[in-house]
């Protein structure tokens, strides 16, 4: 439960030993890769100079970033295309990433070669489905109306007074030539449909051509052009149309009967070969940390300090290989959390917000155990515990941190309900082995205020100790969120407190005297961390805007202090409403006089509850953390750790 201790680690082997040693590393996802050329330009890249590594010293000399192959980007390609042509599917989680590594130059040979085989049955399909789609879309419905006519295109052709034409029109094309068919000098009939529009055949004089050229042209008349070789009567060609339609069908599944055969005799070689096409181009583009010379390979990445061990036997099984871990380094390192099982779903709710700094306390329990806490208070319900446990484990088997998540917070549910004494909204199944809220409104109101004061104080310590890390002392010792702020409010809670409770905490004068010290401490906090620190001059150029600015950040600690205690009057709110719309629900249950009424009004309360209260406590939930709680404490400005494996980058 805390932040992971980073180590740089620099390799450097020899240049075709590059995608051999990355599969290894990558496998074991546990290496966050930077870039060695930038490493290498900041001097960071440091290794004994003795005489077995002159030349690797040498040879920084030639020292480049690495490059893609565009040619085999384009090999790449043909393979997925490789894989869309034959129908195959391919498992990328099932690939053997222990398998040899093929050369690139047997990859693209060998896949170019069977890419050329199946680039001849493809297109012949393709130019096929294309004149079967013609004839579908462009001519099997344009004769529809006339199809038992019995005059022949070639009649209507050889017509000495009038011409004709066939085309489609659009719907709102169709309205325009409804409005002014009286003044079109032709004969219009609706033959079809196609799936561009409604298909008319147009007669007129031959002499109008030029003025039905224009008419139909401000109608955006598209017209379909017949070919020569379609002779006889429209039913005629509808018959030729679907003979050709079956003639083209059945070259299509010739091609496809060739594109199969070719499947079954190359399928497990393609495999393979698209396997090794999807490994190296994986390898390439991890490879762009990479640097490269003429005989080595320079390799960077963050791993943590307990993996040292490991990389270390991992990269024993490579010859000729030199590796060096520094722990101590300019660099800021990534922050890699370490929880256990319990806690790690939290971590969504922190990564949410921020990663941790890398010398920033990890808030992942803290965050959990409270916000359980808040939860089970605003949301007690042991039945609705049990159907959010449920739905957690149902949910966790696609979405593994929100499903544990919301069985967490399930479990803290169930643990207030038995306590409250709550299942599905009914109080009087079980009883209460605490309080019923409802019952007692006052004491669920100052449970809240508690419980949120204990939270507070837990942040406040969490908020000094990352100062001191960060080697804060002005703010770990003298800022609001720091020690001195810690004891204005402990001093405040003292004397409001102890007034409103009506007992004596700490003598008043000893109380007020404590207070006026630490905002003595928040107000010269500067000079008091220059004196202790031995920095002068003291104060900055502009003491007078200082001291301003630091009256009126007393206003702002002193609101903050109290707006953030009473917020936490909510959480006793929320549980007092979640027992009051059951009431609602059980009231309407009553009304409609029936068991069957009252039965339905409890489950659509259950379902409603569950929806959208639990929806609101669970955004309240994380308004709690992230404004009242991490603005204390957490910054959340820290680099993730991401190690990069062969199935992500």
């Amino acid at each position: 439960m805390s932040v992971e201790k980073m180590t740089m680690m620099n390799i450097i082997g020899k240049v075709d030993e590059v995608d051999g040693v990355l599969k290894d590393l990558l496998k074991t996802k546990k290496v966050d890769l930077v870039s060695a050329l930038k490493q290498i330009e900041e001097n960071n890249f440091l290794f004994d100079v003795s005489d077995e590594n002159v030349d690797r010293l040498i040879d920084l000399n030639y020292i480049t970033s690495y490059e893609k192959d565009e040619k085999f980007e384009e090999v790449v390609k043909k393979g997925e295309e490789l894989e869309s042509i034959l129908n195959l599917e391919f498992d990328r989680a099932a690939i053997d990433t222990d398998a040899p590594m093929m050369k690139k130059e047997v990859i693209i040979s060998e896949i170019e070669q069977i890419y050329h085989e199946v680039q001849e049955p493809k297109a012949m399909i393709h130019a096929l489905e294309k004149e079967v789609d013609y004839l579908e879309n462009f001519h099997a419905n344009s004769f529809k109306e006339v199809q038992d006519f019995p005059v022949t295109i070639e009649e209507l052709r050889n017509m000495e007074y009038f011409s004709f034409k066939m085309g489609i029109l659009s719907k709102e094309d169709r309205y325009k030539l409804k409005k002014n068919y009286e003044n079109i000098l032709a004969i219009l009939l609706h033959t079809g449909t196609s799936v561009d529009g409604e298909v008319y055949f147009v007669l007129y004089p031959s002499k109008l051509e030029e003025e039905m050229k224009r008419i139909l042209r401000s109608l955006n008349f598209r017209e379909i052009i017949i070919p020569k070789e379609y002779s006889g009567t429209p039913q005629e060609i509808r018959e030729k149309l679907e003979r050709n339609k079956e003639r083209l069908h059945s070259e299509i599944q010739g091609q496809e009967n060739i594109l199969e055969e070719i499947k079954s005799r190359h399928k497990d070689r393609i495999k393979q070969l698209i396997d090794q096409l999807w490994l190296t181009s994986r390898l390439d583009d991890i490879k762009r940390n990479v640097a490269i010379s003429k005989k080595y390979f320079y390799l960077s990445g963050w791993i943590a300090e307990s993996d040292v061990a490991e990389m270390k036997r991992v990269l024993g099984g490579h010859e000729d290989m030199l590796s060096m871990f520094k722990g101590d380094t300019s660099e800021k390192p990534p922050t890699k959390l370490k929880n256990n099982w319990f806690f790690e779903p939290f971590q969504w709710l922190v990564n949410l917000y921020g990663t941790p700094a890398y010398n920033e306390l990890d808030p992942t329990p803290f965050v959990g155990l409270s916000y359980m806490l808040f939860w089970g208070i605003m949301f007690g319900d042991l039945g609705q515990g049990a159907v959010l446990v449920l739905g957690g484990i149902w949910l966790g088997k696609k979405m593994k941190l929100f499903g544990g998540l919301l069985t967490r917070l399930g479990i803290s549910s169930m643990i207030f309900g038995t306590l409250y004494g709550a299942v599905f909204g009914i109080e009087t199944l079980i009883p209460a082995l605490w309080m019923k809220p409802f019952e007692n409104i006052n004491d669920i109101l100052m449970v809240a205020i508690f419980a949120g004061i204990g939270i507070l104080l837990v942040s406040y310590v969490y908020g000094i100790i990352n100062a001191y890390k960060r080697h804060d002392i002005e703010e770990g010792l003298f800022g609001k969120e720091g020690v001195a702020g810690v004891i204005l409010y402990l001093m405040l809670l003292a004397i409001v407190g102890g007034s409103l409770l009506g007992i004596q905490i700490i003598p008043m004068p000893l109380g007020v005297a404590i207070a006026v010290v630490a905002l003595l401490g928040i107000v010269f906090r500067l000079p008091l961390t220059h004196m202790i620190e031995k920095k002068k001059p003291l104060h900055g150029d502009d003491v007078g805007g200082y001291y301003v600015e630091s009256i009126f950040s007393l206003i702002e600690t002193f609101l903050a202090m109290l707006s953030g205690t009473i917020s936490f009057i909510r959480v006793g709110a929320f549980a007092l409403t979640h027992v009051g719309l059951f009431l609602a629900f059980e009231t309407i249950g009553h009304m409609s006089g029936t068991t069957m009424g009252a039965i339905i009004a409890m489950v659509v309360g259950n379902i409603f509850v569950l929806g959208l209260e639990g929806l609101i406590v669970f955004i309240q939930g994380m308004r709690l953390q992230y404004y009242e709680l991490f603005s204390r404490y957490y910054k959340g400005d820290g680099q993730e750790f991401k190690p990069v494996s062969l199935e992500n980058n």
